[in-house]
């Protein structure tokens, strides 16, 4: 089966998280052929019942130990059939048909990687990476009572918000340097 994206959702003992991320992409996604792989990462527990049963048109991967979110994401890119990857957290709710719009937009440009807006469970912006800091420092916790608290050093400082640090323009297979702008 040719699909038009690959799905990559790590799990690690969260069933019912990651269940109800693939509820939300089977609800906000169509118009897309896509694929969910989901890599587990040992959860030692019956995420494979219960995620399978639901859903049984997801491809399951077992690592057979804890590889880490990292490595586990690896596994599942060898394992895509699509030339386009999504990777996204177990804890993810898709809105607003987000997904097929960010895959659609994507795809017209020369990039090989984007990303989107996280937002809050209230549906304001998540800080998350989005923001950096003068003088190198970027280390931004993504710790959820932190993200007011960064946001207002960064309006401070008067740093400017990054549309894209650099990307690799896969036509010409060079890295393009974009300037940091405003908002």
């Amino acid at each position: 089966m040719e699909v038009d994206l690959s799905i990559i959702i790590i799990n690690y003992r969260t069933p019912a998280l990651t269940k109800q991320t693939i509820q939300s992409i089977a609800e906000q996604t169509e118009g897309i052929s896509y694929e969910v792989i989901v890599v587990d990462n040992l959860s030692d527990d019956d995420s494979e019942q219960q995620i399978k049963k639901s859903f049984p048109g997801v491809v399951w991967h077992q690592m057979g130990y804890n590889a880490g979110f990292a490595r586990a994401n690896n596994q599942g890119i060898r394992l895509s059939k699509a030339s386009v990857v999504l990777l996204l957290n177990p804890d993810t709710i898709v809105i607003n048909e987000a997904i097929k719009r960010c895959y659609q937009r994507f795809v017209q440009t020369a990039y090989v990687g984007c990303s989107v807006q996280l937002l809050n469970p209230d549906l304001t912006p998540q800080i998350s990476g989005n923001y950096f800091m003068k003088g190198g420092l970027n280390h931004l916790l993504p710790l959820p009572y932190w993200g007011a608290f960064l946001k207002m050093v960064a309006v401070v400082l008067k740093t400017k918000k990054t549309k894209c640090a650099g990307s690799i323009n896969r036509r010409k297979g060079r890295l393009d340097k974009w300037s940091l702008s405003d908002g």
